[in-house]
């Protein structure tokens, strides 16, 4: 098995690079992002999670964040269970520090904190 291999969501679409996911903040009263595959037919679709607060002064503070067991385990079955998860510890890491527009977050949730609309939280 190549060192190099991908990622991959069980419905077959490779994940090079985790600019790939789709970012989107469904559940906004849960304080929660979800990572979606980039595959718009995909069964799956949610593949992942981010959960965040908010702190006293309004500021947001990330809590956890983790891929599901099926994502993962399909992988760790591919690749090896360490592969794996280095790949995917790399994944989660770039998703927060750097795809996530943070200050999208906050002013999605200061104009509304109830409701379940789209937003695309990938910076531009």
């Amino acid at each position: 098995m190549p060192l190099d291999e991908e990622i991959q969501c069980p419905c077959g679409t490779k994940i090079s690079d985790p600019k790939q996911y789709k970012l989107v903040f469904i559940r906004k009263e849960s304080f929660e992002i979800d990572i979606l595959c980039p595959n718009d037919l995909c069964y799956l679709k949610e593949l992942g999670w981010i959960k965040f607060e908010l702190n006293e002064h309004g500021n947001i503070k990330f809590s956890k964040a983790e891929f599901h067991t099926p994502f993962v385990t399909w992988n760790s079955s591919r690749l090896g269970y360490e592969e794996t998860a280095e790949k995917l510890k790399i994944h989660l890491k770039k998703i927060i520090l750097e795809l996530v527009d943070w200050d999208k977050v906050k002013k999605v949730l200061e104009e509304d904190k109830s409701g379940t609309k789209f937003e695309n939280l990938i910076k531009s």
